[in-house]
């Protein structure tokens, strides 16, 4: 994960999207719980971080589209802010 830490120096952003439990996992919480925690905001190095469900995972189960989309309204509602 080098590399993506470097890139994250260098871009330095102000906000972080997870897609999936595996990315959440390297970048939020070796622990994270996607179905418990997507949604919630984390704070770390100084920009904030989400995580939403996988899209392969909404193409797998549709019912959970309705769960990405709020968590999205509420991505763009921040991303309005920076």
């Amino acid at each position: 994960m080098p590399f993506l830490e470097e890139q994250i120096d260098i871009i330095r952003p102000r906000v972080i999207v997870c897609l999936g439990r595996i990315a959440a996992m390297k970048l939020i919480a070796p622990d994270f719980k996607i179905m418990q925690q997507h949604g919630m905001w984390f704070k770390r190095d100084g920009y904030d971080i989400t995580a939403t469900l996988h899209p392969a995972a909404l193409l797998r189960d549709p019912a959970k589209k309705p769960l990405a989309y709020e968590d999205f309204k509420v991505i763009s509602r921040m991303l309005e802010q920076v």
